[in-house]
């Protein structure tokens, strides 16, 4: 019944997440050669980072990926997009350095504990994906190897607790206005039941009942324990934090009309008759959720701290800048076919 927060596209993706997507897309790669030939010298230069073949080739490659899905007959007629594939690959780039030049100001670690995650991220990968060799040759096909992998990983990591130093006063401040906190006991209607009728009328006698032990001052979240047929609320007596939108409506509804401490009446959704409490907002749950309380106004503020570091950052062009094109791609694919 509850929403799972979204990670803006603007930011570096959780990379575990974004490699195993990407395992699926890996028939539609048709290579993983760098456009124009290893080389070790710089493609670009991006505010002092010098850019590798291998960095640029990863955000270049991807573009053109997601433009075409695989399909290089689309760049027959997309004239367009051609001339917006550097462009597109290079905003990529000085996203990622403007995060990572801030979360450098904020003075997150790049060591330590989020060092110590990306290893055992790895770690996990390479079990999942039944060992190093595979690993690697799933990296390689998607663009990358261990060592960009792991840097993207700890940007990745940086960038969301970069996320929360900046943004989290606000979330905090804002949570307790747009997230109610409740608990509630669930009798729940038998989806299975032949005669519907029937079945309502036997799960409101059965609500009836419990309402009257909580209306008898019984404990509440003891009778949840003893009447409730929410799973995930037996399992999670500490409630449910939830906006609009994430509940049911008369759920949500229901809940919003109670004070602090206050139950309910029986609230009937499609799931059955509900007996709510809501409960108090609690300040450690919300510091340590933050990404969850996170609203869009949050994101577009902080994309905001983003692009006005991005338009101070001066792109200087290597010298083997030229010799990765989308007409070198394309033949190498071809070469490859």
């Amino acid at each position: 019944m509850q929403m799972q927060n979204k990670w803006k596209r603007y930011m570096v993706p959780v990379m575990a997440a974004a490699l195993a997507a990407a395992v699926a897309l890996t028939g539609c790669n048709n290579s993983s050669e760098a456009p124009g030939g290893a080389d070790d010298a710089a493609v670009l230069n991006i505010d002092g980072h010098d850019i590798s073949r291998e960095e640029y080739n990863y955000y270049f490659l991807n573009e053109k990926l997601r433009l075409d899905g695989g399909d290089d007959a689309f760049w027959s007629t997309a004239t367009e997009e051609q001339k917006q594939l550097k462009e597109r690959a290079e905003s990529g780039l000085k996203e990622f350095y403007a995060m990572k030049k801030l979360a450098d100001e904020a003075g997150i670690p790049s060591d330590g504990a989020l060092a110590e995650e990306v290893d055992a991220e790895i770690a996990n990968l390479v079990e999942q994906f039944g060992g190093q060799e595979t690993f690697d040759e799933i990296l390689a096909s998607n663009y990358m190897t261990e060592d960009l992998y792991r840097m993207l990983s700890l940007e990745s990591f940086r960038s969301i607790e970069l996320f929360k130093k900046t943004m989290g006063d606000e979330i905090k401040k804002s949570a307790p206005d747009r997230f109610i906190r409740a608990a509630h006991i669930l009798v729940a209607f038998n989806e299975n039941a032949v005669d519907t009728e029937a079945e309502h009328t036997r799960a409101k006698e059965r609500a009836e009942e419990v309402l009257a032990k909580v209306e008898a001052g019984e404990d509440f979240f003891q009778l949840v324990a003893e009447y409730g047929e929410d799973p995930g609320m037996v399992d999670n007596l500490d409630g449910y934090y939830f906006t609009e939108g994430q509940m049911v409506q008369p759920f949500y509804e229901g809940a919003l009309a109670l004070k602090e401490g206050e139950t309910s009446g029986l609230v009937e959704t499609d799931y059955g008759y509900h007996i709510i409490k809501r409960l108090p907002m609690e300040d450690a749950y919300i510091e340590d959720n933050l990404m969850t309380f996170a609203a869009e106004s949050h994101y577009n503020a902080f994309t905001d701290k983003i692009n006005e570091v991005m338009e101070t950052m001066e792109l200087r062009e290597g010298a083997s800048y030229d010799s990765i094109s989308l007409e070198n791609t394309l033949k190498e694919n071809q070469k490859n076919a």
